[in-house]
């Protein structure tokens, strides 16, 4: 608006630095909000299933020092496995590879045992999962 002296008003100062976020940051909010409400695997928490295929991974690579243990729930005999295979580890390379049998032959049994843990222990985490009160979400 001018006056009679032609002087400009620009009507009310707006602060911008105190206005709260920006144009940009809200949109870029929004379309974070509709990129997790898209996909639900992506919000959803992992629920402690187990799979063979990561049981038996760990296995095969740390099985001599109790991964698959470990990966189940057995963390006691996890450490025990670590300690024994780490002895081992240092028996055999002092004395000779045939100390290493008692090792090898529990790792091999643990390749039968591996499928009834994970079975178990997925048991035990739905039997957990339903005891438990439904947790709400709230999608924006």
């Amino acid at each position: 608006m001018s006056d009679a002296h032609g002087s400009h008003d620009p009507g009310p100062s707006i602060d911008h630095a105190s206005s709260g976020p920006d144009h940009f940051q809200m949109m870029h909010d929004q379309r974070h909000r509709e990129f997790m409400a898209s996909d639900p695997s992506y919000a959803k928490p992992w629920d402690g299933k187990r799979t063979l295929v990561i049981g038996y991974v760990l296995w095969l690579f740390l099985g001599w020092v109790g991964g698959h243990r470990f990966y189940v729930g057995q963390w006691k005999s996890g450490l025990g496995m670590a300690a024994a295979g780490f002895v081992t580890w240092i028996m055999t390379s002092l004395l000779g590879p045939y100390l290493g049998v008692p090792m090898t032959i529990w790792w091999i049994v643990d390749a039968f045992l591996i499928p009834d843990w994970i079975r178990v222990k997925n048991e035990e985490n739905a039997a957990r999962k339903a005891a438990e009160p439904p947790v709400l979400v709230e999608t924006v």
